[in-house]
């Protein structure tokens, strides 16, 4: 079996291989405690996360389990397959806490290009994707992989749909305004403003926002992910009951509950009271 066919056995159809020379190295730690220096290559990979089931309070990433669970199963599975055919090789998949900027990674090897929410937009999946990138010292000829031509990082259409999309107003602004977007509203832990209550309330969204990737003209026929793991247990709408139900394994397995119980049974009740109120229920 080759890389390529590993990576066609596990739905993976986005990847790209480019030499960490090209990359913006964020924390160099990472590497060398690894076993890696800048003279590695990184397999930049994307991962479609979004369901073909309608969502009601959740963004769509709340909805299915955590990708981290994803991303350490897989993880074993190409490192392992990859030492087991390069066994001086070194291999280390990273996703989230990287040592490089994944989003420009990805651009500058071709795999998409930076929307002004900020986020990797690509021609088949949009926005729904998570990003991971296997970092190696083994050559691209011993890999089997050709190096992507370098590719300028280009932003999007600029057709202005997110910013007006935005509940809060933070497309455009300066980053630090970035804390003020609904997302971060919705992982808030104690008390909400009046203000961050009537947002929660007004969008639905008991956990995340997904105004700016929904109203994306590249949304409109993107594709849904072709990978099992965020089709199963996808949770169509959270309400208490579905919360209480919930075991700690359960619970623990879903993308807010780093946050705790709390936090996301406060969003779930102020979202019951919302729908309370359109029953006209006393």
């Amino acid at each position: 079996m080759t890389i390529k066919d590993f990576f066609k056995s596990h739905n993976i159809e986005a990847y790209s291989l480019i030499p960490l020379a090209r990359c913006k190295i964020l924390r160099d730690y990472l590497l060398t405690k690894n076993g890696l220096d800048k003279d590695c290559y990184a397999i930049m990979m994307l991962f479609p996360y979004r369901s073909e089931i309608m969502l009601k309070n959740l963004t769509v990433y709340a909805s299915v389990k955590d990708y981290h669970g994803y991303i350490e199963a897989f993880s074993k599975e190409l490192e392992g397959f990859l030492k087991d055919k390069h066994p001086s090789g070194v291999f280390k998949v990273f996703s989230d806490h990287s040592p490089i900027d994944e989003v420009h990674a990805c651009c500058v090897s071709g795999l998409g290009f930076i929307g002004d929410n900020g986020l990797l937009i690509t021609e088949k999946y949009s926005s729904f994707v998570f990003l991971g990138e296997c970092i190696t010292n083994v050559s691209p000829s011993e890999l089997g992989l050709e190096v992507a031509p370098e590719i300028e990082v280009r932003g999007c259409l600029h057709c202005g749909k997110c910013k007006n999309a935005c509940p809060c107003g933070c497309i455009g602004e300066d980053l630090d305004k970035k804390k003020e977007c609904l997302s971060a509203i919705t992982q808030k832990k104690g008390a909400l403003t009046n203000e961050e209550i009537s947002l929660i309330v007004e969008n639905g969204s008991i956990w995340g926002c997904d105004a700016c990737q929904n109203v994306c003209p590249y949304t409109r026929n993107a594709s849904y992910t072709p990978i099992e793991y965020f089709k199963k247990d996808v949770i169509e709408c959270l309400d208490l009951e579905a919360l209480e139900k919930m075991t700690s394994e359960e619970f623990s397995s879903r993308p807010f509950a780093w946050r705790g119980m709390d936090t996301i049974r406060r969003n779930v009740l102020i979202y019951e009271e919302k729908m309370k109120g359109h029953r006209g229920d006393d």
